[in-house]
């Protein structure tokens, strides 16, 4: 795993209560450096130290670029609480400054409204469960909102034993995505819980494991006998953006020597192009990115994201502008400077990107061509984009809204019919 060097280190008292969760918990303290504790905290003290670091006030969803993190995250250990909604209700009522961020042991699967929620803002997306054992991440990337907590939790086996309580109730959910609130590579091998799912979807040949990670740190997986039914899945960026704005994360050279390995140890690999930040240079960059990912490795599909959710009048406190190609810029200090009532309907507040429709598919016939001249058996899709993207791109994508491929929809699984004899 990583080495950490954390300000301090928080264990829940319900750790303590399962041998497994404090052997998973002193393997990954190994290799983590702390100036304060460990210390036992109950949901009370936890209370008032999410108060102390203000985690759920007003830093709460801030921009890590925005917040300068120096250090990396505050680490609370912590378990699981598998009770009924009216129950975590109340404890959220007893202890307020827990109720964010699964601090009180929810959130292990939670119900991606795709088809509803997204749409408000004009996305187009798929319903899905997500898997999830931890909320932090030790990458440091300017544009996420992960904040400066490290909530990881232990009792994986028991996560284990609920998604299979969940597929027999969903039999129509043929992808878990794990995990999109952190990067669990990053923890690996000595969390051990890719270890512990990979052998469990081994054992399936209806539902697949999705890896989702920016990581390099892969090498154990080559030794798990994952039987084809786990997936790995990268965010690829061009070379500048990995250096200086995905601070602390692999090089983009890194990750696609981490996805050549991942797919001569068998693994199905895929990649999201995302967020796609416009910096200066940005068609070399991703040109060369795109030649040299798709001559080390053949991905089943591509999802294209375009970088969006940031309020503009953000962008300039949050990244260093001058990265980026003075057009787009442009765009960020044009809507900033709108009212929000008169920005376009896709833009927030009224929808949730930052580019105007042409600039975003532009970009995105930039990228569907180099792809489908270098790969034309990989799938391109798009990820969270307008019904009016999807309609101008359909010939070039192929796909429609409807009925479409990505990189963690619920049905993109090995055998789906969009995957046969495609060609860009």
């Amino acid at each position: 795993m990583y080495p950490i060097n954390t300000p301090a280190v928080y264990i829940h008292e319900r750790v303590l209560e399962d041998p497994r969760c404090v052997a998973r918990m002193e393997r990954m303290m190994r290799h983590i450096t702390t100036a304060e504790g460990p210390r036992v905290v109950s949901d009370a003290e936890l209370n008032q130290l999410s108060r102390r670091y203000n985690w759920s006030g007003e830093l709460a969803g801030k921009r890590t670029g925005l917040l300068q993190r120096t250090t990396d995250p505050v680490i609370v250990f912590n378990r699981f609480r598998w009770v009924e909604p009216e129950r975590m209700a109340q404890l959220k009522r007893t202890f307020p400054d827990l109720a964010r961020f699964y601090l009180l042991g929810d959130g292990a699967i939670t119900y991606h409204d795709g088809r509803g929620t997204l749409q408000t803002q004009r996305g187009v997306c798929q319903n899905a469960y997500l898997l999830h054992s931890a909320w932090g991440c030790l990458h440091s990337c300017d544009y996420c909102n992960i904040g400066t907590l490290l909530n990881i939790m232990l009792d994986i086996e028991q996560l284990i034993e609920h998604v299979d309580v969940l597929a027999e109730a969903n039999p129509w959910l043929q992808l878990y995505k794990y995990d999109n609130h952190t990067d669990i590579p990053t923890f690996e091998p000595e969390y051990g819980a890719l270890k512990l799912l990979v052998d469990s979807f081994a054992k399936q040949r209806e539902r697949f494991l999705l890896i989702y990670t920016k990581s390099a740190n892969l090498d154990y997986l080559a030794d798990y006998d994952h039987q084809g039914q786990t997936i790995v899945c990268w965010t690829l960026s061009c070379d500048t953006v990995s250096r200086l704005i995905e601070k602390g994360a692999p090089t983009t050279v890194e990750r696609i020597a981490a996805a050549k390995m991942c797919q001569d140890a068998g693994y199905p690999v895929r990649a999201r192009l995302s967020p796609i930040i416009p910096i200066q240079g940005w068609q070399h960059e991703n040109a060369a990115m795109l030649e040299e990912y798709l001559t080390a490795v053949r991905p089943d599909v591509l999802t294209l994201d375009m970088f969006k959710h940031v309020e503009p009048r953000d962008v300039p406190g949050t990244f260093d502008v001058s990265l980026w190609d003075p057009t787009f810029a442009a765009y960020v200090d044009e809507y900033a400077r709108t009212p929000d009532a008169d920005r376009p309907s896709d833009v927030i507040p009224n929808g949730k990107h930052i580019f105007p429709q042409e600039a975003r598919a532009a970009v995105y016939r930039f990228f569907i061509e180099r792809i489908n001249a270098l790969s034309p058996d990989t799938r391109v899709a798009l990820c969270g984009e307008t019904p009016e993207i999807w309609e101008e791109l359909r010939d070039d994508l192929g796909m429609t809204p409807d009925d479409y491929v990505c990189a963690c929809g619920p049905t993109s699984v090995p055998g789906n019919e969009l995957f046969n004899g495609f060609h860009g």
